[in-house]
């Protein structure tokens, strides 16, 4: 019996395995390559994220601002005695512990302001606005403004932003300083996502260029 045709029948599938099997490697090689760059995409991205961070200004104050109330609401003790739950301080915004749900400093409405008294004067470069969810919080900010405010007391017009739901939870905003030092910094919110009894503000973050002064902390 001629076994030929086998033989040749074997062949063709041993360069036919082998060919696959070459095709496989190849393709679990650009996937290694592709896996490889997305790391280092994403390592670089926490390292400029670090980056952006140095210069916090530590030791500020805030105070709620004019025409601002402060949210509260009422609770029941066992379900039957009414209490009064008070709403966190406004230094809650400053606080640099990551936030979590409701650690935040509401206040009524869409509309309001927090001042943030700098431990001097201080030439502010840019602040940064954090929410924890900022895809579904209808009770985070939108539009806003931002002033300082110099040792004399005259303000200036340093930001108009946008606080936007599809961002990343921790947006950084550039502020137009006139190169004069900040006394004090406004945040003034005109709007927010659509809650119209209470706006929550979580995390405000500000940064100068002078970094030898500040302690040049990360956050």
């Amino acid at each position: 019996m001629d076994s030929t045709p086998m033989n040749e029948e074997c062949c063709h599938r041993m360069k036919h395995l082998a060919l696959a099997l070459n095709r496989a490697e190849q393709a679990l090689r650009a996937l290694r390559h592709r896996k490889s760059i997305l790391t280092f995409k994403n390592l670089n991205a926490e390292f400029i994220q670090v980056e952006t961070d140095t210069g916090h200004i530590e030791g500020a104050q805030a105070m709620t601002g004019r025409n601002t109330t402060e949210w509260g609401g009422n609770m029941a003790l066992w379900g039957i005695l009414p209490l009064w739950r008070a709403a966190p301080p406004p230094d809650t915004v400053l606080k640099l512990r990551r936030p979590t749900p409701s650690d935040c400093w509401p206040f009524r409405g869409s509309y309001g302001e927090i001042i943030i008294d700098m431990p001097k004067s201080l030439l502010v470069t840019k602040l940064s606005v954090e929410h924890i969810r900022p895809d579904t919080a209808r009770s985070a900010p939108k539009n806003f403004i931002i002033y300082g405010v110099l040792s004399n007391g005259t303000w200036i017009k340093g930001a108009d932003g946008i606080y936007e739901y599809n961002k990343p939870a921790k947006q950084y905003f550039k502020l137009d300083n006139r190169n004069v030092p900040f006394q004090q910094i406004v945040f003034r919110v005109l709007s927010n996502q659509g809650n119209m009894k209470y706006t929550c503000i979580y995390r405000l973050r500000f940064y100068a260029s002078n970094n030898k002064l500040l302690g040049n902390k990360p956050v």
